[in-house]
């Protein structure tokens, strides 16, 4: 297929109903949909990485989480003779871990860089494949949900291809 785009927004929808929606749509335009429900929901790692050449420098950027283990002193209490209870740090100290979101940017030589703009990015529920090719051609797929409560959300998917330009 050359030239395509196509746009969706579904609110007060359960995400099966939206992927569901998603996919028929796309079906019938004879589209391929790249979303799979289970890494959708649960990507193997929640990161992105998308870089740009300009000026014959790869700019780069990455963020992805990461679980780290940290130490922090032990708290402890104690009641006063009044009944008060009062807490204290001791001198011992207890692991913990803690999910961050680490960011990274960088610089390279552009001269191989296979097209000139790319993002990749899987987060649960929030995944984005965007290629941008020295001849001008493109490919670009967002899928977005958000809960709205427990069960029901509204949800974005977007896809558009471009063949080269002239």
């Amino acid at each position: 297929m050359a030239n395509y785009s196509i746009e969706i927004e579904r609110n007060n929808v359960t995400l099966a109903q939206f992927l569901r929606y998603v996919r028929q749509q796309c079906e019938k335009k004879g589209i391929y949909i790249e979303i799979d429900r289970e890494t959708f929901e649960k990507p193997l790692s929640e990161s992105s990485y998308n870089y740009s050449v300009i000026d014959g420098e790869k700019k780069c950027h990455s963020a992805e989480y990461r679980t780290v283990t940290k130490l922090r002193r032990k708290l402890a209490s104690y009641q006063t003779e009044k009944g008060f209870t009062r807490y204290y740090y001791t001198d011992e100290f207890e692991e913990y871990e803690e999910t961050e979101l680490c960011r990274y940017d960088w610089t390279e030589r552009g001269a191989n860089a296979p097209c000139k703009s790319e993002i990749c990015k899987f987060f649960a529920y929030d995944t984005q494949t965007f290629i941008l090719n020295w001849d001008g051609s493109m490919y670009n797929e967002i899928c977005e949900f958000t809960f709205d409560d427990e069960k029901t959300g509204h949800g974005y998917y977007y896809q558009a291809n471009r063949e080269e330009t002239e």
